[in-house]
């Protein structure tokens, strides 16, 4: 995976749990202490690299604790359709196999999907979680609290069904790697050795 798509991604996961932080600023410090943003702000590298560096940093940690999350399940999933393959073994024999480098990146980008879903899909619940505490404040009407959570429920769901469809797309794409890996071992076994004239 390169640099930057890994950067991406975790902007990608980060920025929702910024919205959960500053709601959750919101809810208990009110709207002083919520940044705000002038033409001025965005216009300057400088105040950017914070704002992006804290994203970065959030990123990292929810896709981390996504990733524990969710691992039980991933878990379930390759047992019920890898069986006996191992996961891990296949994963290496893709990354050690010449000649495979379109097949590297199809599985790394399968993977990124994977860990976007699991992300967003804890964003969502935390930033559930900060609306409700704005809501506990009287930050927020009951009105906005429920359209905001209905929708982060919808959005939630949407994230757990986008992430057991790539899950199991990439697991099913990993069966097939193995078993043609084997069948092109066996029948590289089975060849005569070849007679030098």
């Amino acid at each position: 995976m390169s640099i930057t798509t890994l950067y991406a991604e975790l902007v990608v996961v980060g920025t929702g749990a910024l919205l959960s932080v500053l709601l959750l600023v919101y809810a208990f410090f009110g709207a002083s202490w919520v940044p705000t943003l002038s033409a001025d702000s965005i216009g300057t590298v400088i105040s950017l690299v914070p704002a992006l560096s804290l994203v970065y940093v959030l990123g990292i940690i929810v896709v981390s604790i996504s990733h524990r999350i969710f691992d039980g399940l991933e878990e379930h999933l390759r047992t019920g359709l890898l069986g006996e393959i191992s996961y891990g073994e296949v994963r290496n024999e893709l990354y050690t196999s010449p000649n495979v480098q379109n097949l590297v990146h199809d599985f790394e980008f399968r993977r990124s999907k994977v860990r976007i879903c699991r992300g967003w899909y804890l964003n969502c619940v935390l930033i559930m979680a900060a609306l409700l505490a704005c809501y506990g404040n009287g930050r927020t009407s009951l009105q906005v609290t429920l359209f905001g959570c209905a929708a982060l429920a919808f959005l939630a769901a949407g994230a757990f069904v986008s992430w057991h469809t790539a899950t199991t797309t990439e697991l099913d794409w990993m069966s097939s790697f193995a078993k043609q890996r084997s069948k092109a071992q066996t029948t590289k076994q089975s060849l005569p050795p070849s007679i030098d004239a």
